[in-house]
């Protein structure tokens, strides 16, 4: 049918152009680009605030206070300790309750307000608690922020999230030397604080406007089954027991998508004579109305579905599980019971995992190894080469830009099953090790460079091999969660937190005296061995399983889970 020429205003599209842009920012605020967009955000201004004193501290510690260079790893080691402090409780929290947005925003005032004392303070110790509180509201940020885009993109591109994220944090953590250098030049401490207040409302204002990631789950016309309350491992193991059947969350369909919880049930008949038939049975609530759904495939009928709605008002779970049972009996399945309730993950059972105990300690060596240069290179190119806090900034340049780019590329191939096939079982270990042994190489390199030039180009190729040993920790311990029912997301990445805050509390309180000791060149030979020395933890466990089962069992159908 032809339609001619029309002419068509922006009012014909249901508004003025400035309406249909409010409507836009309201579509994009329940995505998960969205989410990604505002935990980047939020990471970065995080890492940015941490690095700014980087230049000017040892001016402030050392001639205007009067105190030793070990006096700069004890106020890096305080931030660590907050955070310490902060990850885990915030954590819990968010996981328990399933809230995301509002401790995220707490995290942003508490970091704005404790920045602005630091760069007020005159007396050592105010600089010890601002820097501690600095921690505490860095925790809450990062094991937040993380898990919002872990419930979002957990699966198959949590790898390319992790590593936008990662550039975000890169150019906070390597950048804020930069931004910090420039501004102490022209503007003084005054000047950090009034750039820290400007981007703390800036970020403020786009994460007051997002929308918490439950919601966005369920509003995301991008979501798959498979990123359902079940996941995809859920689903495969229910139907191992059916095969040719399927299982359809109808919390995804558009019917359902304005539902406020979602609690899953699934059930699976499984003997022998229910012709391999599967049933999802699912709950939704909204305020105090329960809407059971049933859906019941039979292979049998070429797929043919049959669906079944049950309104109730139930208060208790047990009475839940009841209608389910009710539910299944619908279609015969009186064999049938309703899966019981996962208890909830904690810490605790999350380190018993040795895939996120193994990423704990890579993130130790990996991060410990990046935050070295904080508190000596500045402390190098001050002594020998005689360079401004200014200039000392912009030198943190020849690190920041290959970090950026190595992140979203590293995220972007090891979120290929493919190329994880060919390192099997290592898989996302693989490269850890990999890039954390040729970034142990540029570092020692750089200890023994005699020129100003030459720790800048090993700056460049430390900054690059460290993005890519970095970025396939924080997908690894994200996929390995989704795995064991994606209830910890929060939880996983402040122990992250907490491991990348011990490489900080570790490293750069005991780097300066040691560099005083020793000079520059045997202390990036001890953080060469660290790196190192992290290598060969995470190698033990992948080449024992290699030795064992042989390179075969994980190529092909059934292949063995790796990471």
């Amino acid at each position: 049918m032809s339609t001619g020429n029309i002419n068509l205003g922006a009012d014909d599209y249901g508004g003025s152009r400035f309406s249909r842009f409010i409507r836009k920012c309201n579509q994009f605020r329940s995505t998960p680009a969205a989410v990604l967009t505002v935990s980047t955000m939020a990471v970065f201004a995080d890492t940015v605030v941490y690095g700014l004193i980087v230049p000017f501290l040892p001016e402030i510690l050392q001639e205007k206070l009067g105190m030793s260079s070990s006096a700069n790893g004890i106020l890096f080691g305080c931030f660590g300790l907050g955070v310490l402090i902060g990850a885990p409780i915030s954590a819990y929290i968010s996981d328990r309750w399933q809230i995301r947005k509002w401790p995220m925003i707490i995290g942003l005032l508490g970091l704005g307000a404790t920045s602005v004392l630091f760069a007020f303070s005159n007396a050592f110790w105010e600089l010890v608690l601002a820097r501690l509180a600095q921690g505490i509201s860095s925790g809450i940020t990062w094991a937040v922020g993380l898990g919002m885009i872990a419930d979002v993109y957990a699966g198959e591109e949590i790898g390319k999230a992790m590593g936008v994220a990662f550039s975000g944090f890169t150019l906070g953590y390597l950048g804020g030397p930069v931004i910090g250098g420039a501004i102490y030049g022209s503007g003084g401490t005054h000047g950090i604080a009034i750039f820290v207040a400007a981007i703390t409302v800036v970020d403020l204002a786009f994460r007051l406007l997002l929308k918490e990631p439950k919601d966005v789950k369920s509003a995301a016309s991008s979501s798959s089954p498979s990123t359902s309350s079940l996941g995809q491992f859920q689903q495969e193991q229910l139907l191992g027991a059916t095969p040719g059947a399927s299982i359809r969350m109808s919390a995804e369909s558009e019917k359902y998508k304005d539902a406020d919880v979602v609690v899953s049930h699934p059930v699976v008949i499984a003997s022998a004579g229910a012709t391999g038939k599967a049933i999802s049975v699912v709950a939704l609530a909204s305020s105090n109305s329960v809407n059971i759904v049933a859906e019941e495939v039979r292979p049998d009928t070429g797929g043919a579905k049959t669906d079944i709605d049950i309104d109730t008002d139930i208060d208790e779970k047990a009475e839940i599980d009841e209608k389910i049972i009710e539910t299944a009996s619908v279609f015969g399945a009186d064999n049938a019971a309703p899966a019981p309730l996962k208890k909830r993950t904690t810490m605790w059972d999350l380190l018993k995992e040795w895939q996120i105990l193994a990423c704990c300690v890579a993130t130790i060596t990996v991060t410990g190894a990046a935050g070295a240069f904080e508190p000596t290179l500045p402390i190098l190119l001050d002594e020998k080469y005689h360079l401004k806090s200014t200039i000392i900034g912009v030198v943190f340049i020849a690190i920041v830009i290959p970090n950026v780019i190595a992140g979203p590329l590293a995220g972007k191939i090891t979120d290929n099953d493919r190329v994880l096939a060919y390192v099997a079982p290592y898989g996302r270990f693989g490269f850890i090790i990999i890039f954390s042994l040729l970034a142990a190489i540029a570092i020692a390199c750089m200890g023994a460079t005699r020129t100003l030039a030459g720790v800048i180009v090993d700056l460049v190729f430390v900054g690059f091999l460290a993005g890519f040993a970095a970025v396939p920790i924080m997908s690894a311990m994200g996929v390995h969660v989704h795995r064991m029912g994606g209830d910890a997301y929060a939880k996983v990445y402040a122990l992250f937190n907490i491991a990348y805050s011990v490489g900080v509390i570790i490293v750069p309180t005991v780097l300066p005296p040691i560099m005083n000791a020793v000079g520059f060149a045997a202390t990036m030979g001890i953080v060469a061995s660290l790196l190192v020395l992290g290598a060969i933890i995470l190698a033990i466990i992948p080449t024992r399983q290699l030795l064992r089962y042989g390179r075969k069992a994980y190529i092909g159908e059934n292949a063995r889970v790796f990471l």
